[in-house]
């Protein structure tokens, strides 16, 4: 089977449960959200947005209620279906297409923003897909992607990630299982599987991208929360916020 078959087939999976972090999500949450985004983008209203790797339509609902022109683009059917009916249940208009990240059905130099959230590190291609964000980017346009090293190889990762595995086991879900069965083939034909910021720079200046700016976020999921153990567990892992501009 195919990588990108492969990988579609996860995520087909994942997309009732994966949904949850929209239908689920607190106001406290998403208008942290909307203060990160607004921020990245640097205040500006009305700009014509595409998330790519939508998912379930996490930052695309976000842009459109922001009041941005927001365009979604998923591998997954799956994820597609739940990213229309999240934009219907909150009356949103987004438009919602299935489609490859690194090979995308869409106009040159179209685009104010390109985003994505946790995409980076399941690309087969992250070069190509940069090159193909960058073709329907608008001179000046600007990539904001957000990942984390959710899979670093450091002992310390490793340990946290096991023992979060087992709650999740503990808890009854097949997530860990079906992951790894999916996954685990396919590390080595991922490049960015471990993120790495030096390694995301690099990508991006080959790209030809410039003011490519990499820092760490707080997780927006908890905050204003009072952190639990297992909360502590999810931070283990670093999350980042990558910009960069097309000039």
């Amino acid at each position: 089977m195919e990588t990108k078959e492969v990988i579609q087939n996860y995520w087909d999976y994942r997309s009732d449960t994966y949904n949850s972090f929209v239908v689920d999500q607190s106001d406290e949450e998403r208008n942290t959200w909307m203060t990160i985004l607004s921020e990245a983008m640097d205040n500006r209203d009305s700009l014509k947005v595409l998330d790519v790797g939508t998912g379930p339509g996490f930052l695309a609902l976000i842009c459109a209620e922001m009041g941005h022109n927001v365009t979604a683009v998923d591998l997954s059917e799956n994820m597609v279906k739940k990213a229309k009916e999240n934009a219907l249940k909150r009356s949103l208009e987004i438009d919602v297409m299935q489609g490859d990240a690194e090979n995308l059905e869409l106009p040159d130099s179209h685009f104010d923003v390109v985003m994505n959230k946790y995409l980076l590190w399941t690309l087969p291609e992250p070069g190509k897909a940069l090159m193909e964000w960058k073709r329907i980017l608008k001179q000046g346009g600007m990539i904001i992607a957000i990942d984390g090293d959710w899979h670093n190889d450091g002992i310390l990762s490793k340990t946290l990630r096991k023992i979060s595995n087992a709650i999740k086991v503990i808890r009854e879900t097949k997530y860990p299982r079906i992951y790894n069965k999916h996954y685990d083939p396919l590390k080595k034909e991922l490049p960015l599987f471990s993120l790495k910021p030096d390694e995301v720079k690099r990508y991006f200046k080959e790209a030809g991208f410039e003011d490519v700016n990499i820092e760490r976020i707080e997780n927006p999921y908890i905050s204003g929360k009072k952190r639990t153990w297992r909360d502590k567990l999810n931070l283990s892992e670093p999350v980042y916020m990558i910009k960069a501009r097309k000039q």
